[in-house]
């Protein structure tokens, strides 16, 4: 009964690895071809990047890819059973009592933890959750009121019964409650297949497909955050961070300036993006204004960011921009407007193969069922 209670959403997992798969492709589609044997992570665990149960990617030094057995096996040594209570909207509640191993003990020490990691995106059968790597509560490594921290379960039981623990086809993401009357249930994660570790961790109201485009241009150096692992995707830019930003996503050479007078007054040639504007000027991209500035430090509107886009190589005016607003553009549309530029990628519904950075992945059952993303 409990392990029905337990594995109750698996029906959707494979469709949600599947789209995992193309958010990791997306991420990693901004790593030029020629760098990709050098770039290509190593990884640990007893299953492979085309069959596993579990997998773990992005800013670790090893990736993962785990069967529940093999999960079990690599954290033996930092093994933790905790009480996890739990509320949910309805006003039900409960305590579990899980085995598994610490989201923060299997980061840090199997897989290592890169420095600019900020957060991770775990997706199962209920969805995907966002959180932070940080200690404030409902971060991965805040402990909660019973004295656990978030945990990857592979088995579990209804506290306080005499009931045996039973082993779960799948992890549980489990966190605890700050407080008696918190509601928490929600966060809680079923039939884990993927945890993506993220530069960011302020992208909670952001799509999946989103977040791959801006960790795919983080990854590539042709975007940055604002500090603190904030990305702060509803915010403005002026117009020499996207000036900037298109420089380094087209991979343009800096280091030598452009032959030429330079044109505008009002731009530190000097500064950290000065060169990207004498380049943009160069190859047509920008022009200033009727008074010959550039006005580096005005916010961008969504019309200059697509004109420039445009006269730099963008085909097609993304869905997710509305060419016509009269508005400040955003962060989180200048990385779209940027990746669809570099990656110039379509996507197409196939059955049975996924085409993504470890190359073909076949899938015969259940085919009619699990369509896979792939990238033309």
């Amino acid at each position: 009964m409990l392990k029905n209670v337990f594995a109750m959403r698996r029906v959707g997992r494979r469709l949600l690895s599947v789209l995992l798969c193309v958010i990791l492709a997306a991420s990693l589609l901004t790593v030029a071809a020629a760098e990709r044997d050098s770039n290509e992570p190593s990884w640990v665990g007893d299953a492979t990047p085309g069959d596993y149960d579990i997998r773990i990617v992005g800013l670790v030094e090893e990736w993962g890819f785990f069967t529940m057995e093999g999960l079990r096996s690599i954290a033996a040594d930092l093994v933790q059973t905790g009480d996890y209570s739990w509320m949910d909207d309805s006003g039900s509640a409960g305590t579990y009592t899980y085995t598994g191993v610490y989201i923060e003990d299997l980061l840090n020490t199997i897989l290592k933890l890169n420095d600019d990691a900020g957060g991770i995106l775990v997706t199962g059968s209920d969805g995907y959750r966002m959180f932070r790597l940080d200690t404030d509560t409902s971060g991965a490594y805040w402990t909660d009121r019973n004295g656990g921290k978030m945990m990857l379960a592979w088995s579990g039981k209804a506290s306080n019964t005499n009931c045996v623990a039973v082993d779960f086809d799948l992890p549980m993401l489990a966190i605890g409650q700050a407080a008696p009357d918190e509601i928490n249930r929600s966060d809680w994660v079923s039939d884990v297949v993927e945890i993506w570790v993220l530069a960011f961790n302020d992208l909670q109201g952001v799509n999946w497909r989103e977040i791959a485009f801006i960790e795919g241009l983080y990854n590539g150096g042709a975007i940055n955050g604002v500090g603190n692992h904030r990305f702060a995707p509803a915010e403005s830019l002026n117009r020499a961070t996207f000036v900037t930003m298109l420089g380094r996503a087209l991979n343009t050479d800096t280091s030598v300036p452009p032959a030429g007078e330079r044109r505008f007054g009002d731009v530190d040639y000097e500064s950290w993006y000065g060169m990207h504007v004498e380049w943009a000027v160069d190859n047509g991209i920008v022009q200033g204004y009727e008074d010959g500035t550039f006005r580096p430090t005005e916010n961008l509107t969504v019309e200059h960011m697509l004109l420039m886009a445009e006269r730099a190589g963008l085909e097609e005016v993304p869905e997710e921009i509305d060419a016509e607003a009269q508005r400040y553009a955003t962060r989180l549309e200048a990385a779209v407007v940027l990746y669809k530029m570099v990656t110039r990628t379509t996507y197409s519904w196939e059955e049975e193969t996924v085409e993504w950075y470890w190359g073909a992945e076949s899938n015969t059952d259940d085919a009619a069922r699990q369509k896979k993303w792939t990238f033309i």
